[in-house]
């Protein structure tokens, strides 16, 4: 049985949790409720993201790209972030 009742339709809720960060998600109307401190998890990961993001745009500028990417990566020029991984439920 959940611990929480969606405060919009009083549905039970479903705890996911991605990256050490719990969501509850009402699994009707899809809002997302974040307890005390996950949302500076979200904010610290989009920072670790952002951080690796323009490291390795350096890595491309020196010539020293790193090829492990999938197809799809290296067609689109980049990786998936974890944000949106976070918010695909």
């Amino acid at each position: 049985m959940p611990l929480t009742l969606s405060p919009i339709d009083g549905a039970p809720m479903r705890q996911i949790n991605r990256y050490g960060i719990e969501f509850d998600v009402c699994p009707t109307t899809g809002g997302v409720w974040l307890d005390k401190g996950e949302l500076e998890k979200v904010i610290a990961l989009v920072k670790e993201d952002l951080l690796a993001d323009r490291q390795s745009h350096r890595d491309d500028y020196n010539g020293k790209r790193d090829y492990d990417h999938d197809d799809e990566d290296r067609r689109r020029g980049k990786r998936k972030s974890r944000l949106s991984d976070l918010f695909d439920f």
